[in-house]
């Protein structure tokens, strides 16, 4: 279960920006559609980055969270103990 929800945290990341790109609302995939319809590459590049970031974050975060809860897991005992 745990798994699956660090999984589907970052399949709802790229959902959600997919979905502001797609359909404009806002966010940080409206803020990309628009640095990429204006030529702002730069601005563009940066939101790339500022998104990657906060995929990396919820997955660390998730992660943490699995470990903290399946302390008594043998295979996170097992990463811990490397």
């Amino acid at each position: 279960i745990v798994t699956g929800f660090r999984l589907a945290a970052t399949v709802a990341l790229i959902l959600t920006v997919t979905g502001e790109l797609i359909i404009g609302t806002p966010g940080l995939g409206k803020l990309l559609a628009v640095a990429q319809s204006s030529g702002a590459t730069a601005s563009m590049y940066a939101l790339v980055i500022v998104t990657g970031l906060l995929g990396v974050g919820v997955n660390l975060l998730a992660r943490a969270l699995e470990r903290r809860i399946l302390r008594w897991h043998p295979s996170i005992r097992r990463e811990t103990a490397a």
